[in-house]
């Protein structure tokens, strides 16, 4: 598992308006929780929700300034990242 890219990746949909969810990177609740876990301490998104350490929301969430930071710092990711519907593929580049 790639949790820079799975990280950029979410980053990347919030900032979009999308909601990703555990299932479109083939992780189980808890390995999505962790990351959305990273995320959140991390301050890359406001508005996390973490229920029991499984269940995620990020519907509500925003990306920060630090989120876009992120983003930027990362820019060699956007040029292969083409969204959620091909990000199974991409993550195994």
């Amino acid at each position: 598992m790639n949790r820079k890219k799975i990280i950029y990746s979410i980053l990347k949909e919030v900032q979009e308006g999308n909601e990703p969810k555990a299932v479109d990177y083939e992780l189980s609740q808890g390995e999505f929780a962790d990351i959305a876990q990273i995320i959140k301490d991390e301050g890359l998104l406001s508005n996390v929700a973490i229920a029991g350490g499984r269940i995620v929301w990020l519907n509500a969430s925003k990306i920060t300034l630090k989120g876009i930071e992120y983003l930027e710092q990362n820019s060699p990711l956007s040029k292969t990242y083409r969204g959620l519907k091909e990000v199974r593929d991409w993550l195994k580049l």
